[in-house]
């Protein structure tokens, strides 16, 4: 008869491709994590997975296992987790991204019955954490195909050019797109991230040519970057939910217009097998009705 523990470690090698990461992950051995694969494998008289050089990749006898057993290991394993590292099984672990959880989630956040564990960061480990178990729901900025996660569209967010009142005065009056973008590009800019992903996909949907600056601050947090630009450091391209308050009361000015709004969707994202997982559908639902 099959152990328990075969399907832990089963699960564990699925979702994370590798023997080693699936053994640290379960605070195992390799070899003790691969044995108890080999007895699952012997005790159901089929592989469940190709042994590539780098990768586990399951076979169809492993995705069928997988789908079949999933639900019940990860609800098995969060009765046990309750009991053992908290009274309140009911809280439901959110990753969410810093600025958006901040500036939309915490001030609207009315629901006294229910109990969360919230943790910020980028979507990608954050999406990573959920895949291992260690979160119950992301809200996650773009959609990263994984096996066994549910994606939801969640709201659009829309970004904003932006500065303070003295680059709003040295835009001023200029209409054609040649003379914008010299004068865009003098200005010292302002990006979390060294490579500019916001910025360059504005600029490009706006001007159709590529950026041709550098940041001139790196910060990886884009409320101390809106504080920034406040303070007349430079320009930069941010979410219109966080900069709205402040262009409404003139802290800040949109340089330029883009003739069409440049968009990304945000995505409420869980594991398959928490389907139907009453308290993780309640934190959804709540999440879905504050979000206008």
């Amino acid at each position: 008869m099959a152990d328990f523990e075969w399907f832990r470690s089963f699960v564990a090698i699925y979702r994370l491709g590798s023997v080693s990461t699936a053994a640290r992950h379960r605070s195992m051995t390799q070899p003790a994590l691969s044995q108890h694969l080999a007895s699952l494998e012997a005790e159901i008289g089929e592989r469940l997975f190709h042994r590539g050089p780098r990768q586990m990749i399951p076979t169809e006898k492993g995705k069928d296992l997988y789908n079949q057993v999933v639900k019940a290991v990860d609800r098995l394993e969060k009765v046990t987790g309750s009991f053992i590292h908290s009274p309140h099984p009911s809280v439901v672990r959110l990753g969410a991204p810093p600025e958006y959880f901040h500036e939309r989630i915490a001030p609207r956040w009315n629901r006294t019955d229910l109990d969360l564990e919230v943790i910020l960061g980028l979507t990608r480990p954050l999406l990573d954490r959920l895949r291992k178990g260690e979160l119950d729901l992301v809200i996650a900025t773009q959609q990263i195909a994984a096996s066994g996660l549910v994606y939801t569209k969640y709201v659009t967010e829309s970004f904003v050019l932006v500065g303070d009142w003295s680059h709003k005065k040295r835009m001023e009056n200029i209409v054609e797109e040649e003379t914008a973008i010299s004068v865009l590009e003098s200005f010292r800019w302002l990006s979390y991230d060294m490579d500019l992903p916001i910025i360059r996909r504005f600029w490009f949907k706006t001007f159709h040519t590529r950026l041709g600056i550098r940041p001139n601050y790196v910060v990886p947090d884009l409320r101390t970057i809106k504080e920034m630009v406040k303070a007349g450091l430079g320009v930069s391209v941010l979410p219109d939910y966080l900069v709205a308050s402040d262009l409404y009361s003139g802290a800040l000015h949109e340089l330029w217009s883009a003739p069409t709004k440049v968009t990304n969707d945000l995505w409420l994202v869980h594991r398959s097998s928490d389907l139907d997982e009453e308290t993780i559908k309640r934190v959804i639902e709540s999440l879905i009705s504050m979000k206008n």
